[in-house]
């Protein structure tokens, strides 16, 4: 990108940015929700809250309506942004089932699905493999479907309220595999104290777009300013370095 092109990139976005509290006026607060899904977002450690929690209360600051993200398990995250007017969802992971609930605000990142299993055991490489496994992915993800799509049966796929319950499930030997967005999952490996050498990641099922969205209520002009924030953002490397310190590349 040229000189010229970054800064009228960054003036349109100014631009846009700054017209929304007057054409927002009189609009309820809108408030925005997640679950512990490390590194995008990170429940109870406020100086590190997630790479897509900063960047997304940075790009409400930019747009005018500074929120903070406030955690719950993720089903329950879900079942709000749903039916609740004005309550913003990150990260969710937009598929065809879930098109005509939400308002798709900002597009902000791509994540794999794949199956998780430990090193000692072996890999996880073909859905004929996966097929004779016990099976744990996150209860309102889109897992569970994907599985079921791919000829899964119900008894052998259990649904955990969180990625630390995947994870324990797995040590327990209540589940041979965790599958699942594979840096969500490895991250909470690491995080959590678990050692990153006793896992292997196996075969890919499928990749998802993630987006910031919302169930209803959301104004054009509200979706506009968002969407010109993160712009902004990308224009004067502000994301750049966001996704650097998190250790990942931008979408």
């Amino acid at each position: 990108m040229n000189l010229l092109t970054l800064l009228i990139r960054c003036g349109l976005a100014v631009l846009l940015v700054s017209a929304l509290p007057a054409q927002a006026a009189g609009l309820q607060p809108w408030q925005i929700v997640s679950g512990d899904l490390p590194p995008f977002a990170i429940e109870h450690t406020p100086k590190r809250p997630g790479l897509l929690v900063e960047l997304v209360e940075a790009m409400s600051a930019r747009a005018g309506q500074t929120s903070k993200v406030q955690f719950f398990p993720w089903a329950r995250a879900l079942a709000m942004a749903s039916s609740q007017p004005r309550t913003a969802i990150l990260p969710l992971t937009r598929t065809p089932e879930r098109e005509a609930g939400f308002q798709w605000l900002v597009r902000l990142y791509v994540q794999r699905f794949a199956f998780i299993n430990y090193r000692s055991k072996p890999p996880i490489n073909s859905l004929d493999s996966a097929r004779q496994q016990r099976i744990v992915v996150l209860r309102g993800s889109p897992n569970y479907l994907q599985l079921m799509q791919n000829g899964f049966l119900p008894n052998q796929v259990v649904q955990a309220s969180s990625t630390e319950e995947m994870q324990r499930f797995l040590e327990r030997g209540l589940v041979d595999a965790i599958y699942g967005g594979d840096v969500i999952n490895l991250e909470k490996v690491r995080s959590s104290g678990r050692q990153l050498a006793d896992f292997q990641v196996g075969m890919v099922l499928a990749s998802g777009d993630v987006w910031l969205a919302a169930g209803k209520g959301m104004e054009e002009a509200e979706r506009n300013a968002l969407q010109a924030a993160y712009d902004s953002l990308q224009a004067d490397g502000s994301l750049a370095r966001l996704f650097a310190r998190y250790g990942l590349t931008p979408p």
